[in-house]
């Protein structure tokens, strides 16, 4: 009995472009998982863990119960669309939400909204431990910056706010700049 026979069987009882894609999606799935798995240990030995704060800005939030943002809950965090763990929440500054209004004389002042009583802008400053790589901050796996895009989720809320403010201890911070500058 031959290896493949006429009509392109193997042994006679496997297509051969069956066992083909067979044998490719074995591979990929062997090779996905393998190589995958080591990149990801050898990025997480070469960062430090140290704790950060974060402050995070939420505009124009109408809410019932500010207390639902109260300081020492733990918090989900979401950062550029990726879930990147849980904060603390340290501190709640409410700010009143402002708008400019010309005035008859030419000047500008800012005044509360008329059109939403309750909107108030919030600045959230969330805490926790990140990883220190020599571009910053990264908390979960990705990179905290100011400007990025940052959701918290809650039992009774999910908001959605940019970072304002990233800041790490004065002897951490000195140690992050030193390896940059190298």
């Amino acid at each position: 009995m031959a290896l493949i026979d006429p009509r392109g069987k193997l042994l006679g009882k496997i297509n051969i472009i069956d066992a083909a894609v067979l044998l490719a999606f074995v591979l990929a799935i062997l090779g996905f998982v393998f190589l995958r798995g080591n990149q990801a240990t050898v990025a997480q030995s070469s960062q430090s863990t140290q704790p950060v704060e974060v402050d995070m800005l939420i505009r124009s939030l109408s809410i019932g119960d500010p207390d639902v943002l109260a300081p020492g809950k733990t918090t989900q965090v979401i950062i550029r669309n990726q879930p990147s763990g849980s904060l603390t929440i340290k501190r709640v500054k409410q700010l009143p939400h402002l708008i400019p209004l010309a005035m008859a004389d030419g000047t500008v002042r800012n005044v509360p909204e008329p059109g939403d009583p309750y909107a108030r802008d919030y600045i959230v400053t969330l805490g926790g431990e990140a990883s220190v790589s020599a571009d910053g901050p990264v908390i979960g796996r990705t990179k905290t910056k100011i400007g990025t895009p940052i959701e918290i989720e809650g039992f009774k809320y999910i908001l959605r706010g940019s970072i304002v403010d990233v800041r790490l201890s004065d002897n951490q911070a000195q140690e992050a700049k030193d390896t940059s500058d190298r």
